[in-house]
């Protein structure tokens, strides 16, 4: 009886994969390709030459870390061990290269979670925890939740586009942060500054000092990523997270951007928490990401 063979290289191509074997990509990494710009770690699975499953996964900067990205076996050779078998393959080569730990993200509403999830057992990773909820939706259905008076913008408050801001508002805003730890470090608006879409990410301003900002990022041509909303905490009472955010998606759904997502972390979703208690009328999606690790 013929046996699986496992091939591991550091050289793998994601538009080979693509053009190749795209039924082994999950999730969709072709979306990503032009973002990607560093060679992917890949496992085959073969049973008498043919592909059976396939693993994908890139080092951080420093070599040191690695994360999978992508992980399919064929139906037909599920539970069978081919999928820890791909995950310790993996292990082990990129442990002679000097990395020290593996880790990964995954989506609680994806079909085939709980298959990943048993191979994670069997390879004796950490169980994985909740670590951002994701809401999607489209601008138009959820702007009837704020289009209203009752809540209108104080006065000597202003909206200010991001990427407006002068050098002094920037130095403002680095040395509150490195001197007071003015917000938490996932809350930082200049992340992947090159990224920012314009006309959806403001900052808010009281008496011409900034005092708090949503940022979002358009990740493809009809979608823009909400990934960071902070007000300094002396003028939350106002309800200023729900005025900036209605803002920032008045001013998407004027740029014609239809869909949005909203990013945070489980113990911060001021925004999504909104949206979800008005799930049924503005059908708006929810999803978790989860977090996995191994220490090599």
């Amino acid at each position: 009886m013929a046996e699986y063979q496992f091939q591991f290289s550091d050289k793998v191509g994601l538009n080979w994969v693509i053009e190749k074997m795209p039924a082994y990509l999950f999730p969709d990494l072709s979306k990503k390709k032009d973002r990607i710009n560093k060679p992917f770690l890949g496992v085959i699975a073969t049973l008498e030459k043919s592909p059976v499953g396939l693993l994908l996964a890139t080092y951080d900067d420093t070599g040191k870390q690695a994360r999978l990205h992508s992980l399919v076996v064929h139906p037909d050779h599920r539970n069978k061990g081919v999928g820890t078998k791909l995950v310790a393959t993996l292990e082990e080569s990129v442990r002679k290269t000097g990395a020290s730990k593996l880790d990964l993200y995954f989506r609680s509403h994806w079909k085939h979670r709980n298959f990943l999830e048993k191979i994670l057992e069997n390879a004796t990773w950490n169980t994985p925890k909740e670590d951002l909820i994701i809401v999607r939706g489209l601008a138009k259905k959820v702007l009837k939740l704020f289009m209203h008076n009752r809540i209108q913008l104080p006065e000597n408050y202003q909206f200010v586009p991001f990427l407006q801001l002068n050098e002094d508002d920037r130095t403002y805003i680095k040395r509150k942060k490195r001197e007071e730890n003015w917000y938490l470090d996932y809350l930082d608006p200049f992340v992947q500054e090159a990224s920012i879409f314009p006309e959806g990410s403001i900052a808010l301003k009281f008496d011409n000092v900034v005092i708090g900002w949503v940022i979002s990022h358009l990740i493809a041509p009809n979608l823009n990523e909400f990934t960071a909303l902070f007000v300094d905490a002396q003028h939350r009472p106002f309800k200023l997270a729900h005025l900036l955010m209605r803002e920032a998606i008045m001013r998407q759904d004027k740029a014609a951007i239809p869909k949005f997502l909203i990013t945070s972390k489980t113990d911060n979703y001021v925004m999504s928490r909104f949206l979800l208690r008005h799930a049924e009328e503005t059908e708006v999606f929810l999803t978790k990401s989860l977090y996995s690790f191994k220490n090599l």
